[in-house]
């Protein structure tokens, strides 16, 4: 008996060693393409980008990414979008970011006609804080659009209008881009006013993301110059936000050909030598795409072109 459990311990033993050794030997690159071949054959086909808009602590909405499954149809792309901005402890949320929609708030019914959705909540949505009904309902507004085939947004509270139940007249009965998200006024007279989308820097756990801020000035210039004129400046509304824009940066012309905005800069865009910061590309491209009817951004340094940026390219950056 003592001689079988002897050799039944060796041979476990050789067994585990000799595993181990054939893991030893594999060539590291054939793990790593077998992983990567397991990741892309499982995820890569199956699943979407999309840009919703979280909370910070500022009370203020910040854009971010999450993961859904491109298969499903618009209604359950819509319902994903919204369980995402419900305020719970969903660990897939980044740090310091939060759902606006109150706790226990339930999806009663979405339908979709003509691209607009028509989303139907519970009576726990009215539980909203009072200083943020506003930022709750750009999120829903501005997260939703950002599902391919929405051009619009219906709220409804146990079947009434929201604007109804708040008895708010300046309430959209639909929400489009429109509504603005992020607002601030800069308004002294009342002639010119015109509103313009800027995109801000935010860095949360050593995170970088984007903050659209839709500012209501008066001011009759174009809106790229008053984009590259707020970007450039020290002043900023918000402490938390930033801006990479090197303050002695001019934007010398511009023009819009077609589908593509073009931007020609003085040399004070570059970081270094012909190197243009991430962050200001971003910046400027995603607040271009905002404002004007475009698919790409040009960028020039005194006539010679630098780079590019499609829509496309840098829809779901964080």
């Amino acid at each position: 008996m003592l001689k079988r459990k002897a050799l039944k311990k060796i041979m476990i033993t050789t067994l585990t060693v000799c595993l181990l050794l054939a893991i030893y030997l594999m060539p590291s690159n054939d793990i790593a393409n077998n992983l990567n071949n397991k990741v892309k054959v499982k995820y890569s086909d199956s699943v979407q980008k999309i840009n919703i808009y979280l909370l910070n602590d500022e009370n203020l909405l910040v854009r971010t990414v999450t993961m859904i499954d491109k298969d499903k149809q618009l209604i359950d792309k819509a319902k994903c979008v919204l369980n995402n901005l419900i305020d719970s402890s969903n660990d897939l949320l980044p740090n310091g970011l939060n759902g606006v929609i109150p706790k226990k708030t339930k999806i009663l019914d979405i339908n979709h006609t003509e691209g607009i959705v028509n989303v139907n909540l519970s009576k726990e949505l009215l539980n909203i804080d009072s200083n943020k009904k506003e930022k709750m309902l750009e999120a829903i507004t501005f997260s939703l659009l950002e599902i391919e085939g929405v051009g619009g947004v219906v709220i409804k509270v146990d079947g009434a209008d929201i604007n109804t139940i708040w008895k708010d007249d300046k309430l959209p009965s639909v929400f489009t881009k429109d509504y603005g998200i992020n607002k601030k006024y800069d308004i002294k007279r009342t002639k010119d006013i015109q509103k313009v989308v800027i995109y801000y820097i935010e860095e949360i756990d050593k995170e970088k993301y984007y903050v659209p801020i839709t500012k209501y000035v008066d001011d009759n210039r174009e809106k790229i110059s008053i984009v590259i004129d707020d970007l450039s400046s020290n002043y900023i509304y918000e402490p938390n936000l930033v801006s990479y824009l090197n303050q002695k940066t001019e934007l010398i012309n511009f023009e819009v050909d077609s589908d593509t905005m073009i931007l020609n800069f003085n040399t004070s865009i570059f970081m270094s030598d012909k190197e243009i910061l991430e962050e200001v590309v971003y910046s400027i491209s995603y607040s271009v795409f905002d404002n004007y009817d475009v698919d790409e951004v040009v960028f020039k340094v005194n006539n010679e072109e630098i780079l590019k940026k499609a829509l496309k390219d840098i829809e779901f950056v964080k």
